[in-house]
Parts: structure tokens; sequence; C-alpha cells
């Protein structure tokens, strides 16, 4: 999903497990953001493969933030940091900024295991797992809808539930919900 921001064409995917060889990227993004599940379980090796792919990708920014299916990073967190390239940042409870764009993340995979605050004037929260009502089938989390809530980021940025990916937005109190999960465009690719 692309989104043009302060001058700045940004493209957010997740849930390509595996499958990130055939997403589309549009020519011209200078920020990518992956929320996660790039591959399809405790895979080094395909890990590795998503991080080659990604950072031959053309941008000034590549963001990636990890989702339930990247099991390395839950499993063997040390290790699975390790693997990251440079050209590639990670998040995962911190934020960085980036020509004048605030990107933050929580690790909300698909749940928080506890109730967290956010900074202000966030510009774009990353989680992988969405906030509880928001295109999340019943699924979503109830402390990450409250620090949305609490913190007003400009967009939230997530995957994990498939159907809802790439369908609408939904906005609340000047938040922008976008699921960018790609599995079921990617699937029927096949």
């Amino acid at each position: 999903m692309t989104i043009e921001y302060k001058g700045h064409k940004i493209f957010a995917f997740a849930d390509t497990h595996g499958m990130y060889r055939r997403l589309q990227v549009p020519v011209g993004a200078d920020v990518l953001i992956c929320a996660g599940d790039a591959c399809e379980g405790f895979n080094p090796n395909e890990l590795k493969d998503f991080y080659a792919w990604y950072n031959e990708l053309p941008a000034k920014l590549r963001i990636f933030v990890a989702g339930n299916h990247d099991m390395v990073f839950d499993k063997q967190p040390v290790f699975a940091r390790s693997l990251i390239p440079g050209g590639i940042v990670f998040l995962e409870n911190d934020g960085i900024e980036f020509d004048g764009i605030k990107f933050h993340s929580v690790a909300a995979r698909p749940y928080l295991k506890n109730v967290v605050s956010l900074p202000p004037d966030i510009d774009f929260l990353i989680t992988h797992g969405p906030a509880f009502s928001y295109l999340d089938r019943d699924m979503g989390d109830k402390n990450l809808f409250l620090a949305i809530a609490g913190a007003r980021p400009k967009y939230h940025v997530f995957g994990h539930v498939h159907e809802e990916g790439l369908q609408r937005k939904a906005m609340l109190g000047g938040t922008t919900f976008l699921n960018v999960a790609y599995f079921n465009q990617l699937r029927s690719l096949l």
C-alpha cells in the first residue's frame, strides 16, 4: 500500500509469508515498511533471503518489524537481530526519525504482553498485529487500542489479519488504520 506523506512515497506491506519476490514494489518508493510475517516459520535461511531481497530494493529507508511467523525473533532474539544487514532498520519498542517523519513500533505479534505508552507526535506506528476493533476481525489487541487512542499517531500500519488486508482504511481521532497484509493477493498469483 502506497502512502504519500511529507514529500515521500512510502510503501508498506506485511504478510508475504515467503512470497516476497512476487510483491510488486512501486517504482519511486523511497521509504519501505515491512510490518512482519516476511517468512513462514522458524527458518533463518528464509529470513536471510528476505533481507537480501529487501536490501536490494532502491529506497532511502527500509524498516522491518517482526511478525508472529518470523519466529526466530521470539525463540532466539539475539541471533535474529544478528541476521539483519546494514541498510535495514529493525524496530521493536523503539522509534526513529527520518527526514522529519517519526516512525515507532511496539512488539504486537499479534498481541502486546503488557500495557504500553507511546511517545507523542508519531507519524507512523508500525506493528504486526492490529488494534482492537480496527480492521481486525475481532482479533485485535485492546492494550494497543488504548495506546493508540492516547498517542494518536497519524497512521497505524499493521497486518496479521489477511482477510482485511488492502481492503480499506479506518479512522479514529486523526489516526488512519491501514492493514497492509498482502498474503491473499500474493496467494492468488499462484
